[in-house]
């Protein structure tokens, strides 16, 4: 009985410890088991490397930071200049234009007013006082019509007296500076316009007599 049961049990010898070891000795030898081996990389090639990365998006950062900046000064140099020239192009219409129709009609008055004064020597003394006589009415009315302005002549004192009296109060708006010749200088408003006068008497003796 013990030798049936004997029978019965598995063979616990040392066929299995061998068989085991075998395969522990297969696992240990076997090519497929070997991990291949990865060289390691310079550490300082990585180094040099990654600064050569950083190096190369710093100096693009740098590089678009800069353009902007140099567009936006552009651009408000431009503004600048545009909104600068539109101003002085303003200013300069609104004076032109506020003084214009003002000279012109101050310029031909007060060239009657020169030529009548220089011929005065040249002119009997009835064609002084024609002369004298429009010469006044002239002046009264560029002096009344619109805002004050001041009215410098320089030249010959030649009837400057008469006309002074014959304009009364409105005589004040005139500067009188003498001079000798007959180069006469008119200045309205620091405006100077300077005329030479002697050619005219010829023409203007037979105009006025």
């Amino acid at each position: 009985m013990n030798a049936a049961l004997f029978d019965l049990l598995p063979d616990f010898g040392t066929t299995a410890p061998k068989a085991s070891r075998a395969a522990r000795n297969g696992a240990c030898t076997s090519p497929e088991s070997i991990e291949p081996t990865v060289p390691e990389r310079d550490l300082g090639a990585l180094v040099a490397e990654a600064v050569a990365e950083a190096e190369t998006a710093l100096a693009l950062r740098l590089n678009e930071a800069h353009q902007a900046e140099i567009s936006a000064l552009q651009a408000a140099h431009l503004a600048e200049k545009t909104a600068f020239l539109e101003t002085l192009g303003d200013d300069v219409g609104k004076a032109v234009a506020a003084h214009m129709t003002e000279m012109e009609q101050r310029v031909a008055t007060l060239t009657a007013t020169a030529v009548a004064r220089l011929l005065g020597g040249h002119l009997s003394n009835d064609l002084q006082r024609r002369s004298l006589e429009a010469l006044t009415a002239t002046l009264s009315d560029a002096m009344r019509d619109g805002e004050a302005v001041r009215i410098k002549i320089r030249g010959p004192a030649l009837l400057f007296e008469t006309l002074q009296t014959a304009l009364g109060g409105l005589a004040g708006n005139l500067d009188f500076s003498e001079a000798d010749g007959f180069d006469l200088t008119v200045t309205i408003d620091d405006v100077v316009f300077e005329t030479r006068m002697a050619e005219w008497s010829g023409a203007l003796s037979e105009v006025l007599a």
